[in-house]
């Protein structure tokens, strides 16, 4: 049977999963982030000053930020998980998130005298920051892998990585709960880095387990 004839069966009413693409996602994404919440709980805690910390203009910056990385790399899914169909604004989406949070960093950054410029962007978690994202992205990241091969996505590496996106987005945006740091320029490098490592994760996975 050739690609397209495949393809085209694939995404025929006959063999369409019973439940919508997006409900399959979405339910294993819920369960990745309960899991993903629990693990903060047990390994970090959340920061007592977290009613104080929710104020900052910082922490809201934050927020938007990776809800706009979450709702980008979301729409990519609903579109890569099935057959045939191109991911759309997700690069340029995700792109656009990401530059706009190192902007501010290299604005923030510019803008402080020198001999403070460290403590911007090393702040005081700077060694555990990214490798806690990503542990925290794991459980979130499997849980997309397994909706995704439930489905029927055709490029499975480029599928894995927005995956990636997703996932380590959501970690970082639960770890917020714990982290201590109020620097757009430390988001900058080591959100963007443990968000880094787990896209990378998710296309190598993605590669492996997505493929047909």
């Amino acid at each position: 049977m050739k690609t397209n004839d495949l393809i085209a069966l694939l995404a025929s009413d006959t063999l369409q999963p019973q439940k919508p693409v997006p409900q399959q996602l979405l339910r294993k994404l819920a369960l990745g982030a309960v899991v993903c919440g629990v693990l903060l709980l047990a390994l970090f805690g959340v920061n007592p000053r977290m009613g104080e910390m929710a104020t900052h203009p910082a922490f809201a910056t934050k927020m938007l930020w990776l809800a706009a990385l979450m709702g980008f790399s979301l729409y990519g899914l609903f579109r890569l998980a099935r057959p045939g169909v191109g991911a759309g604004h997700t690069l340029s989406g995700i792109g656009l998130a990401l530059l706009a949070m190192l902007s501010l960093g290299l604005v923030q950054v510019l803008q402080t005298e020198s001999g403070a410029r460290n403590a911007q962007w090393m702040g005081d978690s700077w060694q555990v920051c990214s490798v806690s994202i990503t542990a925290l992205s794991l459980p979130v990241l499997g849980a997309l892998l397994w909706a995704l091969r439930q489905l029927a996505p055709t490029r499975p590496v480029f599928a894995g990585a927005v995956a990636g996106v997703l996932a380590g987005s959501l970690a970082a945006s639960i770890y917020s709960m714990h982290c201590p740091e109020t620097s757009l320029t430390f988001f900058a490098v080591w959100y963007v880095l443990g968000m880094a490592l787990s896209t990378g994760l998710g296309a190598l996975l993605g590669s492996r387990c997505l493929r047909w």
